[in-house]
């Protein structure tokens, strides 16, 4: 299913689903990025979103290093 990248503006064949914004009339939609924006943009895909999150972008943070 090709979908277009939110960042990049450009269709990609492997989209990756990053977010769901929402609107105050009508369905929300899904955001996708491609695999390139993802990375580049750090962007969490929505299938690791904590449980209660609300679909917003969320960004990977860097795991801190042990002591």
């Amino acid at each position: 299913m090709t979908q277009v990248c939110t960042w990049c503006a450009e269709p990609t064949d492997e989209p990756v689903s990053v977010a769901v914004e929402h609107v105050a009339s009508g369905p929300g939609r899904v955001v996708y990025a491609c695999p390139d924006c993802r990375r580049r943009h750090r962007l969490l895909p929505l299938d690791q979103h904590p449980a209660d999150s609300w679909g917003e972008v969320r960004y990977e943070t860097a795991e801190a290093e042990p002591r």
